[in-house]
């Protein structure tokens, strides 16, 4: 009854995986960026072919005024929406993470429980420890940007950090996907586990 009940749990952490796609997906859309503008003046003016009289020059410095002024309220109308899309990308990366994690776990508890030995397993398992260590320490760095503001000197600046930090924390929890998948088609072999029923239920559900 054990031996059922504890394969019954390997079968639900394969079922949940699959059911999390083969990779990981998400973004900051790209209007995002196109509506963090500067505060800077972003004007570049021509010099006065008259002589650069002070009515000439006071126009200047009114008209770059004005030109910031409108920027920085562009920006501010955006703030919240942008800190939100950063927000949720946040979430969804933690949520990856922990599910990850928690899918680890579960294989790993029915490895020891089951007591079949799998040649590669302790390699198997640092390659998944190692893989979260490095997820969590991007998710970090990721969140450490996710603060947008329009008083800094180059808010647009702070988009592109965010989307650049955003593209190596995909790339780092697909690596632990891959690994915790790894170990979980390991284990499975050792323990006369049908993974490929798993997959194809998980796929089923999610084309419903």
């Amino acid at each position: 009854m054990q031996k059922h009940i504890t394969r019954f749990g390997l079968m639900c952490s394969v079922f949940a995986f699959a059911l999390i796609g083969g990779s990981v997906a998400f973004a900051l859309p790209p209007q995002a960026s196109a509506h963090a503008q500067t505060t800077g003046p972003g004007y570049s003016g021509t010099n006065n072919p008259s002589g650069n009289t002070v009515q000439a020059s006071n126009g200047k410095a009114n008209g770059q005024l004005h030109l910031a002024a409108a920027q920085l309220k562009a920006c501010q109308n955006r703030e919240n929406a942008i800190n939100n899309i950063m927000s949720r990308i946040d979430t969804r990366a933690q949520n990856q993470i922990s599910l990850f994690s928690t899918i680890a776990t579960r294989v790993e508890n029915f490895y020891t429980q089951q007591g079949k030995a799998l040649s590669n397993y302790s390699q198997l398992v640092a390659a998944v420890n190692a893989a979260q260590t490095q997820a969590e320490n991007d998710f970090s760095t990721l969140k450490s940007t996710s603060n947008f503001s329009c008083s800094i000197s180059n808010p647009k600046g702070m988009v592109t950090a965010f989307q650049s930090y955003l593209k190596t924390e995909i790339s780092v929890l697909q690596n632990y996907r891959t690994t915790v998948k790894n170990l979980i088609v390991g284990v499975a072999s050792v323990n006369g586990v049908n993974l490929s029923s798993a997959n194809q239920s998980g796929s089923s559900q999610g084309g419903q």
